[in-house]
């Protein structure tokens, strides 16, 4: 079964790049009764984007295409797919990593350093672009310049990290994944913190790990962990370098969520009230599918979320993570903006979540000896699934086969271990997970009852 799909672009800034295109979108939304809304994560350009909803979608006609009995309830529905583009960046598993990448040399590199930040210059308008903003090269510049001095001059410290800071917007931080701190606290705390190596848990070994492809094969970063050995100021300056990275995806994300798309989801449920709603997102997509979900009004109904690896804190639906504050998504929960089933796939072998964490935890004082699982204060929702609910909100299972019977209800989180059939961080879109989104989609009329 080939569904309909419609491709919406936004710029950095989280405006439509092609009114033409939701015009498009608008004109097909009378004739459909859901409506798939997929963002991809970091990719470079449209190609990589493309694939992966190519391949995810195929999965998802897979399913459908055996009929009714795989998933009751769909055979009469009318689907469509919006496919979000939105300019992020590519990231290796390995730049994610405190001090990975280029960074990860066995000795101190001023050329590796000085390569982080150069990349971090370009700032496209849109997805595969190169465009480089003046201010922020200007600012990165003068800080590549500093690198020579940070070991032994205390104000070149300072410096640099007001340079990093002068680049991101402080609107988006949050205490849920210590980017507060990274704001406030003194340069010495934040290199002294970042100085020493970082050591995460990785998968547990033997059993296993089987590709989406139904293939055996080895889960990322074994049962040794993830280790960044590296210290010294040095090392520091490079994890501030990638924290400033991660950091500027996260603050693009939710731009484009709730500036650009949630403005599109509005239109399309003024055109067609009660069309349903299946938001999707993979890595930053995750938390972009989310800052739209955010916008929506209490006790909205027919809205599904389904977060695949996201890139951003198992805190982000909390309720008081820390005894005092709720986390950034909380709303969501709180006040029924999505009315369920949420789903989201989490597995030890997603290194780029599972590590990019650990510097939350060093920015923000704490020195936990499992940087990055549940028990992490920072850890990550593609990692560890959504944390410190209230009893009752959340339910913990596994990521089924196809076939096995899910229990998936609305006003609840569903946290789905997924370590059997997602190898990696981008291994998203094979017909397991194809399988859960179609299930939480069956069951989202159950959620008007929650209005």
């Amino acid at each position: 079964m080939q569904l309909p799909s419609f491709d919406v672009e936004f710029t950095r800034s989280g405006e439509v790049f092609s009114a033409p295109q939701v015009d498009a979108l608008l004109a097909a939304v009378p004739g459909l009764t859901d409506l798939f809304v997929v963002s991809h994560g970091w990719n470079n350009d449209m190609a990589d984007a493309r694939r992966l909803y190519d391949a995810l979608f195929r999965s998802i006609s897979d399913i459908l295409d055996i009929g009714d009995g795989v998933v009751p309830g769909l055979a009469n529905r009318r689907l469509g797919v919006l496919r979000v583009f939105w300019p992020s960046k590519k990231f290796t598993d390995e730049e994610l990593i405190p001090g990975g990448g280029a960074a990860s040399a066995t000795k101190e590199n001023d050329a590796a350093l000085i390569q982080q930040l150069e990349a971090l210059k370009t700032d496209p308008e849109r997805l595969g672009g190169h465009d480089r903003n003046p201010v922020r090269e200007v600012a990165l510049t003068q800080a590549q310049q500093l690198v020579p001095k940070l070991e032994t001059d205390a104000s070149a410290r300072r410096e640099y990290v007001m340079l990093l800071r002068s680049i991101l917007n402080p609107a988006d931080a949050h205490a849920d994944d210590g980017s507060e701190e990274f704001f406030s606290r003194d340069a010495e705390e934040l290199f002294d913190g970042l100085k020493g190596n970082v050591v995460a848990p990785g998968a547990t070994s033997g059993g296993g790990v089987t590709s989406v492809h139904g293939a055996p094969g080895a889960a990322s970063g074994g049962a040794a962990g993830l280790k960044d050995l590296l210290e010294g100021v040095k090392a520091a300056a490079r994890r501030l370098a990638n924290f400033t990275t991660y950091y500027a995806m996260k603050e693009r994300a939710g731009l484009v969520g709730r500036a650009g798309l949630a403005p599109v989801l509005q239109r399309v449920r003024d055109r067609k009230s009660d069309i349903r709603l299946h938001l999707i997102g993979h890595s930053f997509g995750g938390r972009l599918v989310t800052a739209a979900a955010n916008t929506l009004p209490p006790n909205t109904p027919r809205v599904t979320l389904s977060l695949l690896q996201a890139a951003f804190s198992h805190n982000g639906l909390a309720e008081k993570f820390d005894e005092k504050r709720d986390g950034a998504f909380r709303s969501i929960i709180a006040q029924k903006r999505v009315s369920g089933p949420i789903i989201i796939t989490h597995t030890k072998n997603d290194k780029a979540v599972g590590i990019a964490y650990p510097l939350a935890s060093r920015i923000s004082r704490d020195q936990a000896a499992a940087l990055g699982d549940a028990n992490d204060p920072y850890g990550g929702m593609g990692r560890n699934g959504a944390q410190r609910m209230k009893p009752g909100e959340c339910v913990f299972g596994d990521l089924l086969a196809v076939g096995k019977q899910y229990a998936l209800a609305p006003g609840k989180v569903f946290n789905l271990k997924a370590d059997a059939f997602i190898a990696d961080h981008g291994s998203v879109t094979g017909v397991q997970v194809a399988y859960a989104i179609l299930n939480a989609a069956r069951v989202a009329d159950d959620a008007v009852a929650l209005t």
